[in-house]
């Protein structure tokens, strides 16, 4: 049967309705007992739609709708009778019968028995098909006939009678009330009788209004030569068109497991049920509730695997042979490969294989190789094998890999069945030459997997130093480099400390010291790093000479993220003192990178730029692509941090095509260059380019990786005001300790989204939960802090405005008290903080004057001169901050009387924010113009308040009370009371302060001094 869920067809005359046309991609369907949208199915929904007006005309039309089990051939139909049913402007009677697989032969006409009786169903409504019953014997009682009746009508004197009579009933029917849908399931299992019956009644029908939709299912054509036949013949007939149903594509695969599952699902995740499933809508929906958080690959469901091993158990045993060993290989084996693992003769391996071919339990592939329509398939044969069944077949793919039987074998492949087999020494072999493999194309990740295997075989490994051809030391430093490269820093510090604690001889001891110490300097661990870099250096003097130049390079490296540039200097100049010696081009860049990045700090700007273009060049050439990595990162941050957002921003976009599709994606530098490229769209503007380069893409990154693209991803997200924004935050909240720049970019936003909502006891506190973690995983004085102070600065500056509005002098005084403290640590950072290594940049410089600006607002002062300075300090390019500078300068402006500067500066910032899609700063600046009237002819209405309710509420917001404002305005206290509750239910709060603040907020009250 077929095994969707609500797939049994019914055989009934319910009057449903035709649409005009159906549109869209997702159509919900109702009464399968899932509400869901059928994802991907729009074109083929359309076409079953045209074809049933086509129908309604009076032409009759057919469809035969095929694909294989499970793909959603009934889904589909279902989805049809519910767009009728949503309809009421054309009537359509539906006829439906369903084909039961009741092995050979069957029961005659089952189908047209379930035709019959449906038909008979509509019989008492329509008297036109009542006396077409009574007139047309033997149909007139063929849907109550037993068996054994049915069998002696279906005789060859009587079958032309039965056909014809049947047709001739249909086509009455559907005149009787037109258009008729026939849906007749599942024709693979149709009996011989069935079978005639359609290719008689689709050869006849020409002017009926009529649509036959026959669904069958072919993946089982191969051992059913009469399905075969009947598709064949039913498919050349000119009423009929043939309507695959392909399976989904990965894009539909994430959009039905996130219908199912209520979240996205990763990239990664997707794309392995893609290719398990094969992008069947069964099996994707079976193992969707496996996949739990979204984060792993689900396992195979016991129920499914018992359905798909069933699909094989009716097989020849030489097919079910062959399906096992190809199970074993993986998801495609090529033909030699098979012929030697199966010992099977080619011509009986070729019969075989026609067979599973012909039933799509494998495709061809490749040219001379096979494989699995759906690697669920494949997993569940291989669950279903004997453990030393499993074991055989794993030595024997093993074997003939490592002989060549199949042409050169990957490494990885032989060291896998080679572990399946139960060989660990020579699995570790093999691991290891992978391992090189895949550090070759570069591929870190892979290589990473392969050294850890490797490390593990190790101790079990006969003669594991010979087998594996080097030390466990060393070993361990490659995998440490692996590891670095594929953007997994903690495990690489981890493998680099072991590789220091195995190291024996001098150049392997040198190798660890420095593979260490690089690692630290990508996770800021500075101090350490350059201990471990000095050590590297002693070693290389004492034992390992040739490597001098690497060591020194990289002790340059350390010394340089120490901020000990003249010491840094001393050791580019030793090293390249000895570097035509070398020999090694990624060296001889690495150096030179260093040199450049020294320059810049002496003031060079202009010899570190053309510097870095140099290296770049020279890096592509030779091919190093983490040397060229580390020159286009040194090259955009000489451009980003000196203010050239513009210039910066080429690089970012060539290093980001550099880094698609490249192993190294994940490096330290990838990592850094992708996370520069979204901030730098963000300051120029772009925030849509912004969130899309923070997207990780379909691969699931590292951890580490991961929340430092989500992170910065909440710098547009805050400013667009995205939905997601909060649930962003909350996840990324278990990520802070993962890297230091996560809390603080995560927590600086989150401060930021909260100052927007009007949250600012929470916003400071926010803002100084990430300063305090910075300082606790970073160090204290990183530039990273001028601006979460400013950011502070600016909640407390409005959470004095709200207390002066309620004539709180403590909490404006508690403000007065926590800003003078910010400032001052503001002050301490800009003068020896630290960050990229060089002088505070052009936006510390803007941040520290937005400090100062936020200050004077919240100390209740004008503050012109102070946002003046904040404005032209971000006039270096940052497009958004400049926006909200020049909203409080026109606040400033307004409160020093200037009015006509005040409007030219607002205009410009609510057209800086339309443009960006800002819409907080779009609403904020929109109140201000309206509670300030700047816009010109702006009749200054008081929003949904009356005038009189508006006079209540500024008396209000002057502090007075109810009697108070009676007698100002002339009124009893009961009507002022009056006026006051429709005015707080018009804003839609319960307190008089609230209602000042809201109104305040939303610019219908203006209240000086705020």
């Amino acid at each position: 049967m077929n095994p969707h869920p609500g797939s049994c067809g019914r055989a009934d005359g319910s009057n449903l309705l035709v649409t005009a046309a159906a549109s869209g991609d997702d159509v919900r369907v109702t009464g399968t007992g899932r509400d869901t949208p059928l994802i991907g199915r729009s074109a083929e929904l359309a076409q079953l739609a045209a074809a049933l007006r086509e129908a309604a005309t009076g032409r009759a039309t057919a469809v035969l709708l095929t694909g294989e089990a499970g793909v959603g051939k009934t889904r589909l139909v279902q989805a049809l009778l519910a767009d009728l049913a949503a309809h009421a402007d054309a009537p359509v009677q539906v006829l439906r019968a369903q084909c039961v697989d009741l092995g050979e032969p069957g029961l005659p006409f089952l189908a047209v028995r379930d035709l019959v009786r449906a038909v008979r169903a509509v019989a008492d409504e329509l008297p036109a098909v009542a006396s077409l019953l009574a007139s047309l014997p033997p149909v007139t009682t063929l849907g109550e006939q037993s068996g054994a009746h049915v069998a002696e009508l279906a005789d060859d004197a009587a079958r032309p009678q039965l056909l014809d009579a049947a047709a001739t009933l249909l086509a009455g029917t559907a005149r009787a009330r037109p258009p008729a849908l026939v849906v007749i399931e599942d024709a693979q299992w149709a009996d011989a009788s069935t079978a005639d019956f359609l290719r008689f009644l689709l050869s006849r029908l020409t002017d009926e209004p009529v649509l036959v939709i026959v669904t069958v299912r072919t993946d089982s054509v191969g051992r059913r030569p009469q399905v075969r036949g009947l598709l064949s013949a039913l498919s050349r007939l000119p009423v009929v068109t043939r309507l695959e149903l392909r399976p989904f594509d990965a894009d539909e695969v994430a959009q039905y497991l996130e219908v199912l599952l209520q979240r996205p699902v990763p990239g990664d995740v997707v794309a392995d049920v893609t290719e398990r499933t094969g992008g069947n809508a069964f099996y994707v929906q079976s193992v969707a509730s496996g996949v739990g958080d979204g984060t792993h690959t689900p396992p195979l469901p016991d129920a499914l695997a018992d359905v798909l091993v069933a699909r094989v158990d009716g097989l020849s045993p030489d097919a079910r042979a062959v399906l096992r060993s190809a199970a074993v290989a993986g998801r495609a084996v090529p033909h030699p490969l098979l012929a030697a693992v199966t010992g099977f003769a080619d011509d009986r391996l070729e019969t075989t294989l026609r067979e599973v071919v012909a039933d799509r339990l494998l495709v061809a592939e490749g040219g001379d190789g096979y494989a699995f329509g759906h690697g669920l398939l494949r997993e569940a044969l291989v669950d279903d094998l004997l453990p030393s069944e499993r074991t055989r077949l794993h030595r024997a793919y093993a074997d003939a890999l490592a002989a060549g039987v199949a042409g050169r074998a990957a490494s990885a492949e032989v060291a896998h069945h080679m572990l399946a087999a139960g060989d660990r020494s020579a699995a570790l072999t093999w691991s290891v030459r992978a391992a090189d493999e895949a550090a070759r194309v570069p591929a870190p990740s892979e290589a990473l997997a392969h050294l850890d295997r490797s490390l593990a075989l190790w101790e079990t490994a006969d003669d594991a130093a010979a087998r594996a051809g080097t030390s466990a030391a060393e070993l361990a430093r490659r995998a440490a480099r692996a590891a670095a490269l594929a953007g997994e820093p903690n495990h690489a510090v981890d493998l680099a400390r072991r590789a220091v604690e195995l190291a024996e001889a001098p150049a392997v001891r040198v190798g660890a010291e420095l593979e260490l110490a690089r690692t630290l300097i990508g996770l800021d661990l500075v101090d350490e790093a350059v201990e471990h870099a000095a050590l590297g250096v002693q070693a290389a003097l004492e034992g390992a000479r040739p490597l001098e130049v690497a060591a020194r390079s990289t002790f340059a490296r350390a010394l340089l993220a120490a901020r000990r540039p003249d010491e840094a200097r001393a050791q580019v100049e030793l090293a390249r003192a000895e570097l035509a010696d070398s020999g090694d081009p990624a060296l001889d860049v690495e150096l030179l990178t260093t040199l450049a990045l020294l320059d810049e700090i002496d003031g060079d700007r202009a010899g570190a730029a053309a510097g870095l273009q140099r290296i770049l060049r020279r890096a592509i050439a030779s091919g190093e692509l983490a040397a060229e990595l580390r020159a286009r990162y040194a090259l955009a941050c000489l451009n980003y941090y000196n203010g050239d957002v513009v210039g910066a921003l080429p690089v970012l976009r060539d290093a980001s095509e550099r880094l698609s599709g490249s192993g190294l994606r994940w490096s330290s530098s990838g990592v850094e260059l992708r996370v520069l490229h979204a901030i730098a769209l963000y300051v120029a503007g772009d925030f849509a380019a912004s969130l899309k380069a923070a997207e990780p893409g379909r691969l699931r990154p590292p951890d580490v990786a991961a929340a430092r693209l989500a992170a910065v991803g909440c710098y547009a997200a805050v400013a667009r005001d995205e939905h997601d924004v909060g649930h962003r935050f909350r996840t990324l909240r278990e990520a802070w300790d993962l890297d230091p720049q996560v809390g603080l970019v995560a927590g600086g936003c989150e401060a930021d989204h909260l100052t927007w909502a009007g949250e600012f006891d929470a916003a400071v506190e926010v803002a100084e939960q990430a300063q305090r973690h910075l300082d606790r995983t970073a160090g204290e004085g990183m530039y990273g802090g001028l601006w979460l102070c400013a950011l502070a600065l600016g909640a407390l500056a409005d959470r004095a405005a709200v207390a002066r509005l309620r004539r709180d002098a403590d909490a404006v005084a508690d403000s007065l008290d926590r800003g003078a403290a910010l400032v001052d640590r503001a002050h301490r950072i800009a003068g020896c903080g630290y960050g990229r290594p060089g002088a505070l940049g052009p936006e510390g410089h803007a941040w520290l004057a937005r400090t100062e600006a936020e200050y004077a607002r919240l100390r209740g002062e004008p503050g012109v001169a102070e946002w003046e300075r904040a404005l032209e300090a971000f006039g270096y390019g940052y497009v958004y901050e400049q926006a909200r500078c020049r909203r409080r300068l026109a606040e400033a402006l307004l409160a020093a009387g200037d009015r006509d500067a005040a409007r030219v500066h607002a205009g410009a910032a609510l057209a800086t924010a339309a443009e960006l899609h800002a819409a907080p700063l779009h609403r904020a600046v929109e109140a201000l113009i309206n509670r300030s009237r700047l816009e010109p002819g702006a009749p200054g209405s008081a929003g949904p308040l009356t005038a009189r309710e508006l006079e209540v509420l500024t008396l209000v917001a002057d502090g007075l009370t109810n009697r108070q404002i009676g007698q100002r305005l002339f009124i009893s206290e009961k009507t002022a009371s009056v006026h006051l509750s429709n005015l707080m239910a018009k804003l839609g709060v319960s307190g008089r302060t609230e209602a000042v603040i809201v109104a305040h907020r939303r610019g219908i009250l203006d209240v000086a001094g705020t």
